[in-house]
C-alpha cells in the first residue's frame, strides 16, 4: 500500500494531466452531442474557454522569469571553463534545430500546398507576406541580439516582403522592411541569460550576491509553477 501510495505521488502530475485530457474530451463529446448541429455562439466559446485562458495566461507570465533566472543561476554556479562550452553548445543546439525546424516546414508546405485551390474571403491585412529562407535564417541571427531586452520580452525581429503587385518582379527584388512582430523574443533572453551567467560567475564573491538573487527567483518561481499546474 506504502508502494502504491509514493508512486500516485510521483506521477501525481502525469495523471492530472491524462484525467484532464480525458475529461476535457469527453466534455467536448458531450456538449456536441447536446447540441446536435447548432453552433456554439462566440460568447459562449469565451465563456467554456474563460478557465483555460486563464490557466495559461498565469503560465506565460511565469515563463520570463523561470527561464532567465533558472539559466542565470545553473550558468553562474558552473566552472567558467564548463560554462562557457555548454552555453555555446546550447545555443548552437537551439539554432540548428530552429534551423531544421524552418526548413522542413518550408519544405512541407512548398509540398503539400496547405489551402491550395481553396476559395477564402481574406483580406488583405491578414494575407502572409511572401519570403526567403535566407530571410527567415538572418532574422534568427538578429534575434540572438536584440536592441532592446524590455522590448525582447514583448517582440521579435521578422523580415517582410512588400508585394508590389507586379507579377513580372522577382520576389527577390520585392522592397524589403525588417520589423517587429509580437511574441516573446526567447533566443536573446537565453543569449542575454548565458552571457550574464557566465559574467556573474566570473566576478567571484563580488556577483555571489546578485548570483543569489537569482537562484532566490528561480526557486520561487518553480514553486510558484508547480502550484499552478497542480
Amino acid at each position: 500500500m506504502g508502494k502504491l501510495t509514493s508512486c500516485l505521488r510521483r506521477s501525481a502530475l502525469t495523471l492530472c494531466i491524462v484525467a484532464g485530457v480525458v475529461i476535457g474530451i469527453s466534455l467536448g463529446i458531450i456538449l456536441r452531442a447536446v447540441r446536435g448541429k447548432e453552433k456554439f455562439t462566440q460568447r459562449e466559446v469565451v465563456y467554456y474557454k474563460f478557465l483555460g485562458d486563464m490557466f495559461l495566461r498565469t503560465l506565460k507570465a511565469l515563463i520570463l522569469p523561470l527561464i532567465v533566472s533558472s539559466l542565470v543561476t545553473a550558468i553562474g554556479s558552473l566552472d567558467l571553463s564548463i560554462s562557457g562550452k555548454i552555453g555555446s553548445r546550447a545555443l548552437l543546439y537551439y539554432m540548428l534545430t530552429t534551423v531544421c525546424a524552418v526548413t522542413q516546414g518550408i519544405i512541407l508546405v512548398s509540398a503539400i500546398g496547405p489551402g491550395r485551390g481553396a476559395n477564402l474571403d481574406v483580406s488583405e491585412e491578414c494575407k502572409s507576406k511572401p519570403g526567403l529562407t535566407i530571410d527567415t535564417l538572418m532574422d534568427l541571427v538578429r534575434n540572438v541580439f536584440p536592441p532592446n531586452l524590455v522590448g525582447a520580452t514583448m517582440q521579435g525581429t521578422q523580415t517582410m516582403l512588400i508585394d508590389p503587385k507586379n507579377e513580372t518582379i522577382n520576389i527577390e527584388e520585392y522592397e524589403m522592411k525588417v520589423g517587429l512582430v509580437e511574441g516573446m523574443n526567447l533566443m536573446g533572453l537565453v543569449m542575454f541569460a548565458t552571457v550574464l551567467g557566465i559574467t556573474l560567475g566570473k566576478l567571484g564573491p563580488k556577483g555571489k550576491p546578485l548570483l543569489d538573487f537569482f537562484a532566490a527567483l528561480s526557486e520561487a518561481m518553480m514553486i510558484l509553477t508547480s502550484k499552478v499546474v497542480l
